[in-house]
């Protein structure tokens, strides 16, 4: 072994958190977290809450979400193909700039028009769409470049508590920049953010490893994701936890996502502040979630929790469909929180464990698709029964009590969870 050689397989060996903090690509990932999450969780936040407590169209925030997700289900493979051809970084930037740029729109339109339509809503969520699509399979296959596998966990662990702690913050910075400064404030903090996520972006060095076959970047796009498909078909625990996720997110995201402001505003009887203290309960328990599994760094029967995590998922979101005042429905938000997290945690470390390298960035992509896939359909079912005048509570009790039978089905029926690593 040559000393460069080394030299890097010493740097990528693990070790406590800290000594990944002294990794400068990572370090610099870690800091476009901060700025990038906290920017998105604003923005989510602001939008929803424009449409249900301004516009008034509780329904339509269904619509304005499933025209959102609908690019990222599309484009999301060739997402992953460029994501193992191209800097991860460098998309993620691209993806981020972009992003940045369409806010100062916004905000123009905001303050010369004052204020903003339904279909002007509807396009920005059209184009941040088509962006992410791009953009998560990079920020997915990101961590295996800088890290070594015995790390993932730890690693993983840092990247979803910072992504959890802006998910706590954000909505509470959300809820007091447009109680103070209105949305032009809100959004134009957003832009800002935004862009320093970018730069911090384009700073992360990925040091790739060496591909055995040297003609991989000259394969047509088609092939390479029918590559990538072939390999998560050939392999039992990618193949179980697209399933796993698939169907998490047609009974779970919609009545979750469209649901919760709703809630608030008719159920609870809050206001912005309220909403914002509800998301932020939520991502506390995701936070908490983060922390425990970055100390504990599990390698061994990861697959297990992350499917019992989604059994408790299931449990609380049905206890948050009879909370009747603030501070229960927080405190189920909370449970839901450290449910998701513990979830989210072990299922993306086990795909990353057992996926080559040379495959990782269009495997994050199904993975993220499949996450997103029956998304679509799930906001439509919300947004058609609301619209129907079929109670927010009712739908919320419906998702939960399916996702809780599916999940007992997962645990007897598909042993390649339970026992994945």
């Amino acid at each position: 072994m040559s000393s460069l050689e080394a030299r890097i397989q010493a740097e990528r060996m693990p070790g406590p958190a800290s000594s990944l903090f002294r990794e400068r690509a990572f370090a610099m990932l870690w800091l476009s977290t901060i700025f990038s999450g906290l920017a998105l969780n604003m923005f989510y936040f602001a939008e929803a809450w424009y449409v249900v407590n301004v516009l008034n169209m509780e329904a339509s925030l269904g619509v304005i979400y499933m025209i959102g997700t609908l690019p990222r289900v599309l484009f999301m493979v060739i997402g992953g193909v460029l994501a193992d051809r191209i800097s991860p970084s460098k998309i993620m930037f691209v993806s981020t700039i972009t992003k940045s740029a369409l806010l100062a729109v916004l905000v123009l339109v905001l303050v010369e028009g004052g204020g903003i339509g339904l279909g002007a809503l509807t396009a920005f969520a059209l184009l941040f769409g088509i962006l992410d699509a791009f953009f998560w399979p990079a920020s997915g296959s990101i961590v295996p470049s800088i890290v070594s596998k015995e790390g993932l966990t730890r690693a993983n662990s840092i990247i979803q508590t910072t992504n959890q702690s802006t998910s706590i913050f954000g909505p509470m910075i959300s809820g007091f920049v447009i109680v103070a400064l209105r949305y032009e404030g809100i959004f134009g903090l957003i832009t800002v953010l935004l862009a320093l996520g970018a730069l911090f972006a384009l700073l992360v060095r990925v040091r790739k490893s060496p591909s055995p076959d040297t003609k991989a970047d000259r394969i047509p796009m088609l092939t390479s994701v029918k590559e990538g498909i072939g390999y998560v078909r050939q392999a039992p625990v990618l193949k179980a936890f697209v399933l796993k996720t698939l169907f998490l997110n047609l009974f779970f995201t919609g009545p979750f996502a469209i649901g919760i402001p709703i809630f608030v505003k008719h159920v609870l009887q809050g206001e912005t502040l309220d909403f914002s203290m509800l998301q932020s309960f939520l991502a506390g328990g995701m936070l908490i979630s983060s922390i425990v599994l970055g100390f504990l760094n599990l390698k061994r029967r990861r697959g297990l929790i992350s499917v019992l995590a989604q059994l408790g998922l299931s449990f609380s979101f049905l206890a948050l469909s009879m909370a009747v005042t603030l501070w229960t429905g927080a405190v189920f938000a909370a449970c839901m929180g450290i449910s998701m997290g513990i979830s989210n945690i072990c299922a993306i470390s086990v795909i990353q464990n057992h996926t080559d390298k040379a495959y990782i960035g269009r495997v994050m992509s199904i993975q993220t698709m499949s996450s997103m896939g029956l998304t679509p359909i799930s906001y439509g079912l919300t947004s058609l029964l609301l619209s129907v005048g079929v109670g927010i509570q009712n739908i919320v009790m419906g998702g939960a009590l399916i996702l809780l039978a599916f999940t007992f089905w997962l645990i007897v029926k598909i042993p390649s969870l339970r026992k994945a690593d």
